[in-house]
């Protein structure tokens, strides 16, 4: 039976992509934008693949490593960044199952891993678990039915046509304010309902295909399961057409388009005869003074959606959403067939490990006690002294940056400074850990299960949040719950105008106490100088040093800027990754602004070193972001994400600054050669 279902999916995605070529394999793939191979796609490259230094650097330094890559069983890609991520992980998994360990975090984690790990408990248990619910939205056949349910405070963590979460005021980061906003659409993006791409087909078939098996699983018949996911889409067809597309997330404006600033009354009256406030407090969030509705106009609307003749297909949505949610939390049957039936229509191979699956599902649900584990077992001194080495410098070289921009005005500039000199570090660890120590759930030898302790850690989550609503935010305090460390990241936060570089992210390849000064450099430093570059970029320059949303520019110099930003936006707007692509620069130019910045950075710290090895620190950049991943992934992560693709991090970064070009040799009508006048920066 499992045979014939992946083979039936398998031609799905042949129909999928039989549309047109989604990538092209002729003779190790095709350069479609003039300048390089989209080197990142696995099959594009091979061994007859030309790879020059100064044509493409990034494919002449991975080229070995690209022919001898194999994507992991179960994964999507690999490369540097996945490979420090499995080191990550191993550690993790190991401080899970460690039964050596104490103190309370041990203990939430190691109930909870046993109530993950122990199939057959959870086989005994099977779908049962999860009938009431499924039972409770089936009785649901009128809008009073509807809203009772919606409106009950035992249904808390249950999806509604909205988001609530609890966050900083973007006006007044000083305060914690409940952000009311769209809900997560199966497709993405809203526009995917009305002119559906490569990406979209991708997601709809995934949704349809795992979400009508779960519905098979949990009672219903096949035709019964069709009729649901039909309504679900119905329904969502129905919000997106008062959704924003997510191009608009990436518009010059898009921040000072979502500070709409409502009182409860007024919150009531935008939504109507939509019992949205009824539903605020049945989520388990307290009413507040104001709320923050990045979109109203879809809020609004709610009151003409939420009406009688909707009810199946409203009701259809909020079971479809239900049975995809479980689908990792019940028996191993319904575990096993929906991931091989998402990873045949992603393309991916084998299947994820049992230690990985247990470890991903405790990180959903107790990411800051298996946080603080990782911090004990594994975070030193040595390590957060070297960040704030490096981010000292960081700052120092960004301050004469800024000082020497001779397109910035004084006034500005000044400011500038001020927002850089005042920035938050956050390196590696926080001085006080998270305490979880109100948490706890039954286990499995008291009868519990992982959707009891689920409903107990969604309760938890939401007190937390509750308790913030209106109260002082702590500048200086490290939220892991937001921000865990054990993670291959790194980041800004506007709202506090900070810089978190992460524990995660400190081993293997990217970062060793005993690199070359060069590599590190290469590796954790870029990463370090993205973060503070991100404080200038076309959103992070919209707030100010204190993290609310201001113009502290003037006009000219704001001016100057939109146009320094629309030129690199123009340029990636040039880049066609595989035939048929369309490629946004505008959805990567903060990211790609942040690239620029962070080597602007690195190589300044450079010039004041002594004999320092350029080579190694080009050669080491380079090999940071080598990656080979599925056609499907790349599909859609081009679609989605705001960083551009990693062959142009590395080549697309390099090729504008003098120090490769003249170190290299590199000349016009070399593939890396880019005229100065042609070049694009910001800082």
């Amino acid at each position: 039976m499992m045979r014939m279902m992946k083979k039936a999916l398998s031609l799905l995605l042949c129909v999928l992509l039989a549309s047109g070529p989604v990538w092209i394999f002729a003779e190790g793939g095709t350069i479609l934008d003039g300048r390089w191979l989209c080197a990142d796609i696995k099959g594009n490259v091979t061994g007859d693949t030309p790879a020059e230094l100064k044509d493409d650097f990034g494919l002449f330094v991975n080229k070995d490593w690209i022919l001898q890559a194999e994507i992991p069983s179960g994964e999507s890609k690999t490369g540097m960044i996945e490979d420090v991520s499995r080191i990550l992980k191993d550690r993790q998994i190991a401080l899970m199952k460690d039964t050596s360990l104490t103190g309370h975090d041990a203990e939430l984690v190691q109930k909870f891993y046993r109530l993950v790990s122990d199939w057959d408990y959870r086989n005994t248990l099977g779908v049962a678990p999860a009938m009431p619910i499924m039972e409770a939205f089936r009785s649901i056949d009128s809008l009073e039915a509807l809203t009772a349910f919606l409106c009950d405070r035992n249904n808390n963590g249950r999806y509604y046509p909205l988001t609530m979460v609890v966050d900083t005021d973007l006006l007044n980061p000083n305060i914690y304010i409940t952000m009311i906003d769209t809900p997560e659409l199966m497709l993405q993006d809203s526009a995917e309902y009305t002119q559906r791409t490569q990406a979209g087909e991708l997601y709809y078939a995934k949704c349809q295909q795992v979400g009508t098996y779960m519905l098979t699983r949990l009672g219903f018949s096949e035709d019964e399961a069709a009729q649901v996911f039909g309504n679900a889409y119905a329904f969502e067809a129905l919000m997106a057409q008062h959704i924003k597309p997510q191009a608009a997330r990436y518009r010059e404006d898009y921040y000072a388009s979502i500070l709409n600033h409502y009182t409860p009354d007024e919150l009531q009256v935008l939504a109507g005869d939509f019992p949205i406030l009824k539903m605020i407090e049945a989520y388990g969030l307290k009413i507040g003074k104001n709320y923050l509705v990045p979109e109203p106009d879809y809020v609004a609307a709610l009151q003409d959606l939420y009406i009688e003749e909707n009810v199946p297909l409203m009701r259809d949505w909020l079971t479809l959403k239900e049975a995809n949610d479980l689908a990792k939390l019940l028996d191993q049957e319904t575990y096993q067939q929906t991931q091989a039936i998402s990873n045949t229509i992603m393309g991916i191979t084998g299947e994820t490990s049992e230690d990985d699956y247990a470890l991903d599902t405790v990180l959903d649900y107790l990411v800051v006690p298996m946080d603080n584990l990782y911090i004990q077992a594994y975070c030193t001194e040595q390590q957060r002294q070297d960040m704030l080495d490096i981010i000292g410098d960081s700052l120092r070289i960004y301050r004469r940056i800024l000082e020497s921009a001779d397109w910035l005005g004084d006034e500005t500039r000044a400011k500038a400074i001020e927002k850089l000199d005042t920035m938050r570090v956050f390196a590696v660890y926080p001085d006080q850990l998270g305490d979880w120590s109100g948490l706890d759930f039954s286990g499995a030898d008291e009868g519990g299960s992982l959707l009891t302790a689920e409903a107990a850690v969604n309760e938890f989550r939401l007190t937390l949040q509750s308790k913030q609503i209106d109260t002082s935010v702590d500048m200086d305090e490290w939220n892991q719950l937001i921000t865990p460390t054990a993670q291959v990241n790194a980041s800004y936060g506007f709202n506090n105008n900070s810089i978190n570089i992460l524990a995660g992210f400190l081993c293997g390849g990217i970062y060793d106490e005993n690199m070359s000064y060069e590599q590190k450099l290469g590796g954790i430093g870029t990463v370090i100088g993205h973060e503070i570059s991100h404080a200038f970029d076309n959103e992070g320059s919209q707030f100010d040093i204190d993290g609310a949303l201001s113009n502290w520019w003037t006009d000219e110099d704001r001016a100057a800027f939109q146009a320094r930003a629309a030129k690199l936006a123009a340029w990636f707007n040039g880049f066609i990754p595989w035939e048929g692509a369309k490629y946004s620069g505008q959805q990567v130019q903060g990211e790609a602004i942040a690239d620029l910045g962070s080597m602007k950075c690195m190589l300044a710290i450079a010039a004041q070193q002594e004999n320092f090895d350029y080579d190694a620190f080009f050669r080491h950049y380079a090999a940071l972001w080598r990656t080979q991943a599925l056609p499907a992934y790349i599909i859609t992560k081009v679609a989605e994400d705001v960083h551009p693709m990693r062959y142009q991090r590395i080549n697309a970064t390099l090729a504008q600054f003098d120090e490769f070009i003249d170190y290299y040799h590199i000349q016009p009508g070399d593939g890396m050669y880019i005229a100065p006048e042609d070049r694009v920066s910001v800082w």
